[in-house]
């Protein structure tokens, strides 16, 4: 039995964006307001007609306070610069003074070496450490502090982000913060070479909490359809597209696909703290390893309401998911950029290491990403309710048809190469 695809409600849509990105706004980890959130999707996933929702809580890190102070050094000036603190790096012992020591990464790694830059405050340009080795070498360079400058990010203002809980506990981390683009630009051109550093980090140990909500099928022996989003932000962020975008799919998909007579299950997972590397993804996967393990596919919604951009796809599977999920998404209307790549940046992530496979959508508006990321500027003015019914209206016959389907017409689980990177990836980031 084919379902023909529902005229989703624009109303509907935009009175859940306007309560996760405006009545409530920022949904920090471990904070009142990602409760408020979790109590919310709950409310409506149960008004839907799902099965009735749980709450699943899991320990997390909540920041409760953080200020960090730059200062540039120009003659006998010390000039004010804007400053934020990585979400779980440490702050500094009070005001730390040096030399900046740029470091263009990944080409200048190799000059890392055991107390290269002691005394100095190390100005990292590109993305930070995202191997071990390369992280474990900068902790024993010994800078007083890094300030990590975005090269995605060419703007004014500074962006809000976080470092890897694994490696905090695992390996250590130096004081990070970030520093708009532009001032970093003009540290460079005019050649200032000193600066001051201060950053004051209270962080506490706090809970989240993961919402599941389930449309049973017919046959519980098959393998679920599993659907997630996040709904935690950054700071200073509302979340307008990262990530209330994704948990208004969940939604919508809900009320889309309870009441309808399906094969197989579809579960709909709203995760808590996603902004600390899957914290609450990889909470769910452990505690339902068996289960998340015989998941059929995981679709995951992450940051796809951008009005202008291009619709990408993350697929961690067999080539034959690639083609069938192509072919179904085109007759829906919907031409998306296919990655055929590993990402473990998102919530999809756990459940590819429990080997399950997985599709992520994204819409980018800016090479590596979007230009709103963690920032202030994510709000409702910048993300599109059209772009969103776009995805919804492809992407409903494409779940409906495999929630239908005893056999889906790809093979299971992850290939060779894409498992073995999974499994690298999982250790060096996850433990």
């Amino acid at each position: 039995m084919k379902l023909r695809p529902p005229g989703f409600n624009p109303t509907a849509l935009q009175r859940d964006w306007t309560m996760l990105a405006s009545t409530i706004g920022e949904r920090r980890a471990g904070t009142v307001a990602e409760r408020r959130a979790a109590d919310y999707i709950a409310a409506r996933f149960a008004a839907a007609g799902t099965a009735p929702p749980g709450i699943e809580e899991f320990p997390c890190q909540s920041l409760r306070a953080a200020r960090a102070t730059v200062q540039e050094r120009r003659g006998r000036v010390w000039r004010n610069v804007a400053a934020r603190p990585l979400v779980g790096a440490p702050g500094t012992p009070g005001v730390v003074r040096g030399e900046i020591a740029w470091l263009e990464l990944p080409e200048n790694a190799p000059r890392l070496r055991p107390g290269s830059l002691r005394g100095k405050v190390a100005a990292v340009f590109g993305p930070l450490p995202t191997s071990a080795p390369m992280h474990r070498a900068l902790l024993a360079a010994a800078p007083l502090a890094v300030i990590h400058v975005d090269d995605r990010l060419p703007f004014p203002w500074t962006k809000n982000d976080g470092v890897y809980p694994h490696w905090v506990h695992r390996h250590g981390m130096p004081p990070t913060l970030t520093v708009p683009y532009t001032e970093a630009w003009r540290w460079r051109r005019d050649g200032v070479r000193e600066l001051r550093v201060d950053v004051h980090v209270d962080l506490r140990a706090a809970t989240s909490q993961n919402v599941i909500a389930e449309i049973p099928g017919r046959d519980s022996a098959l393998p679920p359809l599993v659907l997630t989003a996040h709904h935690d932000t950054q700071c200073g962020n509302p979340g307008a597209d990262d990530n209330a975008s994704g948990v208004v799919c969940l939604l919508a998909l809900a009320r889309a696909l309870a009441g309808t007579s399906l094969r197989r299950t579809v579960r709909c997972i709203s995760f808590g703290t996603e902004e600390q590397l899957s914290v609450g993804s990889a909470a769910y996967v452990a505690r339902h390893r068996r289960e998340s393990a015989r998941a059929g596919l995981v679709i995951n919604f992450d940051s796809v309401a951008s009005p202008l951009g291009h619709w990408e796809m993350y697929v961690a599977g067999h080539p034959g998911l690639t083609r069938y999920t192509q072919r179904r998404l085109a007759a829906g209307g919907l031409d998306v950029a296919v990655k055929p790549e590993i990402i473990p940046f998102s919530d999809h992530f756990p459940f590819n290491r429990a080997g399950a496979p997985s599709l992520w959508f994204m819409r980018t508006n800016f090479p590596g990403g979007r230009w709103q990321h963690h920032s202030h500027h994510d709000t409702l003015e910048n993300v599109s309710a059209a772009e969103v019914l776009k995805l919804l209206q492809a992407v409903y016959p494409l779940i409906t048809d495999l929630a239908q389907r005893s056999r889906w017409p790809f093979p299971g689980g992850l290939p060779a190469a894409q498992a073995t990177t999974v499994r690298r990836l999982g250790r060096e980031l996850f433990g």
